[in-house]
């Protein structure tokens, strides 16, 4: 059976690249294509694939935040982070979030990691992991300050980085008003930052974002 596949990313030149790669497979199947996040999500809902290949770094969202949207939108699909960047705080995010799979640009790895996440696996670039057969990714001794951010505060921060307001983060995230400014205030504590402005600055700072 033919696996198929979205492939979500704002650069034209690795879309072709995957387009390429799985025209010469006969179990996977490209389905779709999408430059932006609202874009994928709507082919997620109407297409129902198999596989999502999304991009870490999209400019209109942020794969964490994503990853939700696109479990909401079709709950069968597998999503595989598809990443230039060892930016270990989003990807661990993105985890968190509901993807089952890591795997970077630069490698020769991704249809094994097609295969192995379409048989139930969580796959992580071995480049990502301590041990590749813990594949838990690679902290570094300082931790981060992810670590003291819970998941939902972290998915504010992200909409927040978009310029939403809290009614519109409220909106998004299904949450009440008052509840976003909790979690606002929870973030900018931990982040040390005096505003939203300075909190987002912060972030991108430490490569939350």
């Amino acid at each position: 059976m033919t696996a198929s596949v979205l492939v979500i990313d704002d650069h034209p030149v690795v879309i072709d690249g995957v387009r390429q790669l799985l025209a010469g497979q006969t179990e996977f199947t490209m389905i779709g294509e999408a430059t932006n996040g609202v874009d994928g999500v709507a082919l997620a809902k109407s297409l129902g694939p198999d596989l999502v290949l999304l991009d870490l770094k999209l400019g209109d969202s942020f794969a964490p935040h994503l990853c939700r949207l696109l479990a909401d939108a079709s709950r069968t699909s597998r999503i595989i982070i598809h990443t230039a960047f060892d930016d270990r705080e989003p990807l661990r995010a993105c985890l968190n979030a509901g993807a089952v799979g890591v795997v970077l640009k630069d490698a020769s790895n991704l249809v094994d990691a097609l295969r192995r996440v379409m048989t139930g696996e969580i796959y992580v670039d071995p480049s990502l992991v301590v041990d590749p057969k813990a594949r838990a990714l690679r902290l570094g001794d300082e931790g981060g300050v992810y670590e003291s951010l819970t998941l939902r505060e972290y998915e504010v921060l992200c909409v927040m980085a978009l310029g939403r307001t809290s009614k519109e983060i409220a909106a998004e995230l299904h949450l009440a008003e008052n509840t976003v400014r909790s979690y606002t205030q929870a973030l900018l504590s931990k982040l040390h930052a005096r505003n939203r402005i300075e909190a987002v600055a912060v972030a991108r700072e430490l490569r939350l974002l």
